[in-house]
């Protein structure tokens, strides 16, 4: 059994993963196999082979710029190992960032091109017609945490996933709803949402069964773009969408 406070201790010590394009050479240090995929992505622009090259203490892990001839290295850090690396040339980048929409305005205006992918959902929301519904009884959202939260955060997010007790979060009550898409009538997807007024906040999502593949399809963006619409209906100002990670499109 891991012992809790052996936890942070780990991180003292990481392990280095290298990978390349044709233009770019990074190293990864640290454990999160979901983190590394994703900057790997973000940085090279595509999913590439990684190659584990052993374990550095922390304060070893900037002399790998030299050693290996990189172009950056992204590190996990810890609250040891903060003060360390703000001493370091570079950023301090947060895992996550809270993210709103203003939608007290058209919906042409939101989604161009220039400011957003909204076009892009709306494309996949057309071609896989996509359509929602509301619900509010107490047996959906049991469905809801069963179907399509639970199987969603394990298979994303595997091992590093943080299943919550959702049932503080629901009330039957005329601020808390599901939003429910369909494809081709079959709900596919789900959101628990709150409304305080001003604004709608979108706590926690779900696929059916956690399958990917609704993903391509456009059903976690047609959650952001009918919430969107509901939200006006409603006469909120914004969207909250929750946790995102920190580069943007």
């Amino acid at each position: 059994m891991t012992i809790d406070w052996l936890k942070p201790l780990a991180r003292l010590y990481l392990p280095i993963y290298l990978c390349e394009s044709d233009t770019t050479k990074i190293v990864y240090a640290g454990y999160s196999s979901i983190k590394r995929n994703y900057y790997v992505r973000t940085l090279l622009k595509k999913t590439c082979q990684h190659t584990f090259i052993g374990r550095r203490l922390y304060w070893d892990v900037p002399n790998l710029f030299k050693s290996h001839n990189l172009d950056m290295i992204i590190s996990e850090i810890s609250p040891f190992t903060l003060n360390h690396f703000l001493k370091c040339n570079g950023y301090i980048v947060p895992e996550w960032v809270t993210m709103r929409i203003n939608i007290d305005r058209p919906m042409s205006e939101i989604c161009q091109r220039r400011a957003s992918d909204f076009s892009d959902v709306i494309r996949k929301i057309r071609k896989y017609k996509l359509t929602y519904e509301i619900l509010r009884a107490n047996e959906s959202f049991k469905c809801f945490y069963d179907k399509f939260y639970v199987p969603y955060m394990t298979k994303r997010h595997g091992a590093e996933a943080w299943i919550e007790d959702l049932n503080t979060m629901w009330s039957p009550s005329p601020s808390f709803f599901l939003m429910a898409v369909k494809e081709d009538g079959v709900i596919v997807g789900e959101a628990l949402i709150r409304n305080t007024g001003e604004s709608l906040f979108l706590s926690r999502l779900g696929l059916l069964d956690g399958i990917v593949e609704y993903r391509s399809h456009g059903v976690i963006g047609a959650i952001y773009y009918f919430s969107m619409l509901e939200g006006q209906k409603m006469g909120c100002r914004a969207l909250n969408v929750g946790g995102t990670r920190p580069f943007l499109t």
